[in-house]
C-alpha cells in the first residue's frame, strides 16, 4: 500500500468537495458487487466519493474493508461519506 502525506490528503479532501459520490454502500456492506463498481469507478479517476448506509460506528469497519479491498486510501470524509484514492496505472505506449 502506499502512502500520502498530510498536504496531499487536504489537497485531495478539498478536490473531493465538488464530486458526487459514484459508489453508495448499502445496508448489506461490501459486497462483490459493490467491489466491482469501485474497480471501475477507479478505471475512470483517482478520487472517487463513496456514500455508506452503515451505521456510524460500522464505517471505520466498511472503510477499512474498502481500502484493503481496492488497494485505495482514504483522503476524509463527512457524515455518512468519504472521499478515497487510488493512483492510476500509466499504460505504456508501443
Amino acid at each position: 500500500m502506499f502512502e500520502l502525506s498530510s498536504k496531499d490528503k487536504a489537497i485531495l479532501r478539498n478536490a473531493a468537495q465538488r464530486l458526487k459520490p459514484s459508489v453508495h454502500v448499502g445496508k448489506s456492506g461490501l459486497s462483490e458487487g459493490v467491489v466491482r463498481e469501485l474497480e471501475i469507478a477507479f478505471k475512470d479517476d483517482e478520487l472517487i466519493k463513496v456514500a455508506f448506509k452503515a451505521e456510524r460506528d460500522e464505517m471505520k469497519e466498511l472503510v477499512e474493508k474498502v481500502e484493503t479491498s481496492v488497494n485505495c486510501i482514504c483522503v476524509g470524509g463527512v457524515g455518512k461519506r468519504r472521499s478515497f484514492y487510488r493512483k492510476m496505472k500509466v499504460e505504456e505506449e508501443s
